[in-house]
């Protein structure tokens, strides 16, 4: 099996037994749900890009500020998330059923986590596939020169002596 099939095997299930687990969750707090979100983005890990070489460094090291710039998103969508569901608990119209209000933390916290993990997913196919790269090295192409024999003193002589020897011939007919 290759490593980046296994490693989206492990990060699928990974995501399916966190989203188990996430069913039976009771996040009834905006705190215990934003920690639970907080969990999940730990769980990325960034490539230092000083273990790769030349452009694939660069290239990590651009892709590890994206990757944090996409965690912050998520992780910032789904805070606010949060803090509407825990608003709306005191609406005019009266307060919320804690058990719904569980129920969308827990919808909340399992689109986040799902979310980061896709993330995840991409950023260490990304990463392998410059590891990769990087391995590979490059051999420069060489091009074919023409080359030409040079002549040399024996040829010469012999291109000479049979002159001389066809213009003697031509004279004795």
């Amino acid at each position: 099996m290759k490593r980046n099939v296994f490693g989206a095997v492990i990060v699928a299930g990974g995501l399916a037994l966190f989203t188990s687990v996430a069913g039976f969750a009771d996040y009834t707090t905006g705190p215990a749900a934003k920690a639970a979100i907080a969990t999940c983005a730990s769980t990325v890990v960034l490539t230092d890009p000083a273990t790769l070489t030349g452009e694939a460094a660069t290239e990590a090291t651009a892709l590890n500020a994206e990757t944090t710039a996409g965690l912050g998103e998520i992780t910032a969508e789904a805070n606010s998330s949060i803090d509407e569901a825990v608003a709306e608990t005191t609406d005019e119209d009266g307060a919320k059923d804690a058990t719904a209000l569980s129920a969308q933390l827990t919808e909340i916290v399992a689109d986040a986590c799902k979310a980061i993990a896709n993330l995840k997913a991409e950023y260490d196919a990304a990463i392998a596939e410059l590891k990769a790269e990087s391995a590979q090295v490059k051999q420069p192409e060489v091009e074919k020169q023409d080359v030409e024999k040079p002549e040399t003193e024996t040829r010469d002589a012999e291109s000479n002596r049979s002159e001389k020897s066809g213009s003697d011939s031509e004279g004795n007919d």
